[in-house]
């Protein structure tokens, strides 16, 4: 268990290179079936529409249970205004376990005020206003791949954990 909240807290701070720029696991489409030991990944879920982008996968990894990651972002203007990265867990105690793993992380300092966990299974990633300022120039359709591309790589290196 140890070695999955360190490679989940490392996932999580790798996502932030890649990138320019509390609910139960069926209420996400996603089904929670023990996995028999196995890996399964569900193909990714992907929202655009004008103003507002979604992108989200999920993998049942051995052990732990479906985790589902989501990549959204919102536009104005053609421009994007905000970016936030979601990681769903399979129960409270593991999203607990992994949240007071980065507040006992001196390597998170930094990054940690990007982080909220609301008590229950989520641990959300917010850019702040300067990573969202980094990646407007990218346009909307640029922004929506850097997202869908950092979601795709999460869930693959979560299959090897």
């Amino acid at each position: 268990m140890k070695k999955f909240m360190y490679m989940c807290m490392m996932l999580l701070a790798a996502t932030l290179t890649f990138t320019a720029c509390g609910s139960d696991d069926d209420d996400n489409g996603n089904v929670n079936n023990g996995g028999g030991g196995q890996q399964q990944q569900q193909g990714g879920n992907e929202v655009n529409q004008d103003n507002y982008y979604k992108y989200q996968e999920s993998i049942n990894v051995q052990g732990v249970g479906a985790i589902t990651v989501i990549g959204e972002a919102t536009f104005a203007n053609g421009k994007c205004s905000a970016i936030a990265f979601t990681y769903v867990y399979p129960s409270k105690s593991i999203a607990k376990q992994i949240w007071d793993s980065y507040q006992n992380d001196p390597k998170m300092a930094e990054e940690l005020p990007k982080y909220s966990y609301d008590g229950d299974k989520s641990i959300v990633y917010r850019y702040d206003d300067e990573d969202v300022a980094s990646v407007a120039t990218m346009g909307k359709e640029g922004v929506c791949s850097v997202i869908k591309a950092t979601v795709q790589a999460t869930i693959e290196a979560l299959g090897k954990v």
